[in-house]
């Protein structure tokens, strides 16, 4: 079996529940609508499940013009996806700082209600770019709020791995991956240089080192910290855990499921 693609991903709001897509749209900072949102502290840190697992089980879905942001025991929530620029805000991601714009107080509220926890909801502007990190990237590529680059590839073989030493199934998702790839051996994406689908490029510009965010069930919440410990075994390099690789696309365009992916090995 030749590579293809066997599944698409974006995550509307930083570290919350993602949308599995038939076709995504390759814009300047990645997929169309990925990480265009994030929640911060009082102080512009940036949240994720490292600090409030409870974010995996805040889903969205994209209905007409409008995000629909959901979770148990609460009113939808719905925000333009042309979003009006409000406050301006400098929030910070890791050791990136960049100016952001806030979304209202209601969505603000609604966050907070959810976590518990005082919170804001920011987007990032057209006009605002953040640059990839300058070691792998030219200086015209930017990314939104992603932790720092536009694509995260991975191949479906290698959670089907992971599967298979721990002695359970393993979802994908946990790993919060754009592009997941069938028809090819487990982390063969560590190998190739970079991935052509129809006339688009993607540089595989380094791997991917995960934290504790795939111990986290993303429909419950729940940690299960035998995955990390059997994923450590045999996937800890430098002191760092390494599933999938970053990615960096050339180009704009669209992606589908199904189709062929030829890889460039290194």
């Amino acid at each position: 079996m030749n590579p293809v693609i066997h599944s698409l991903y974006i995550y509307p709001i930083k570290s919350c529940h993602g949308i599995s897509v038939e076709t995504a749209e390759l814009v300047d900072t990645g997929f169309q609508y990925d990480r265009h949102w994030m929640l911060i502290d009082d102080e512009g840190q940036f949240l994720s499940q490292r600090q409030h697992a409870g974010m995996a089980t805040i889903f969205t879905r994209i209905e007409g013009n409008s995000l629909i942001v959901s979770h148990q025991g609460m009113d939808d929530l719905s925000l333009p996806l042309q979003q009006p620029l409000q406050t301006a805000v400098d929030v910070q991601i890791w050791g990136d700082h960049c100016t952001a714009s806030t979304v209202s107080d209601a969505a603000d509220e609604w966050f907070s209600a959810v976590l518990q926890s005082s919170c804001r909801l920011v987007f990032l502007p057209a006009d605002e770019p953040r640059q990839v990190d300058q070691d792998y990237a030219k200086p015209d590529q930017i990314v939104g709020f992603a932790d720092g680059f536009p694509l995260l590839v991975m191949s479906l073989a290698s959670i089907d791995e992971l599967g298979k030493r721990l002695g359970e199934t393993v979802t994908i998702e946990r790993f919060r991956p754009n592009i997941v790839i069938a028809g090819c051996a487990a982390h063969a994406e560590d190998e190739w240089k970079n991935i052509h689908i129809n006339d688009i490029v993607i540089d595989l510009a380094k791997p991917c080192s995960r934290c504790v965010i795939p111990s986290i069930d993303p429909q419950t919440a729940q940690k299960h910290p035998e995955l990390l410990k059997t994923l450590a075994g045999y996937r800890r390099r430098d002191g760092k855990v390494y599933v999938g690789q970053n990615g960096l696309h050339r180009s704009h365009g669209r992606l589908s499921v199904g189709e062929h992916v030829s890889a460039t090995p290194k």
